[in-house]
């Protein structure tokens, strides 16, 4: 049996005083997490162009790791108060491809580092319209995307390669092996 207390240390951040009892035995352990929220993630393709679409954008950590680059990301963002997973990845799509999805169909559902960090996120896949235009900048949101437009082949490259990846595009590379696309 567990007994669970949950304290606000700090905004998004949580102290959990978790106490579990076993027959005669009983363990007390402090853990830290921090609610992140739920999100969405979305494997964008071009039907007609076989193509897939990826991004590349600033983030501190990339930047602190002193990587030579961004690694590629899949769109993908945060679910809003009094919105849905569908409307949410929708959303994402338009800010961060400047497109509108023509079909979505959700793939999955991932935990994201479930002993520190509590998120879930939902994969889709949405068929989107051919991009022209490769740069979005979106201040409000504090977004500089560069859109990078992959083959199948690329990105079976991108596995070989070995370069860090953040862990959803990882699953996502190795997702679209799956795909009979």
């Amino acid at each position: 049996m567990e007994n669970i207390k949950k304290k606000r240390i700090y905004k998004n951040f949580f102290e959990l005083n978790i106490k579990f009892d076993k027959k005669n035995e009983s363990t007390e352990i402090k853990e830290n997490y921090v609610f992140n929220g739920n999100s969405v993630s979305a494997i964008c393709y071009n039907e007609k162009l076989k193509l897939f679409y990826f991004i590349k954008q600033f983030r501190p950590t990339y930047y602190f790791s002193k990587l030579s680059s961004s690694p590629l990301e899949i769109v993908a963002g945060g679910i809003n108060k009094n919105e849905t997973s569908r409307e949410a990845i929708k959303r994402e799509i338009q800010e961060e491809l400047g497109v509108k999805p023509l079909v979505l169909k959700k793939l999955d559902t991932l935990i994201i580092a479930p002993d520190i960090l509590e998120e879930m996120t939902d994969i889709y896949l949405a068929k989107v319209p051919e991009i022209k235009k490769f740069k979005i900048s979106n201040p409000q949101e504090g977004e500089f995307i560069k859109i990078v437009p992959l083959k199948k082949n690329d990105i079976y490259k991108l596995l070989r390669s070995n370069k860090p990846q953040n862990i959803v595009t990882k699953y996502i590379i190795f997702k679209i092996k799956e795909l009979k696309i």
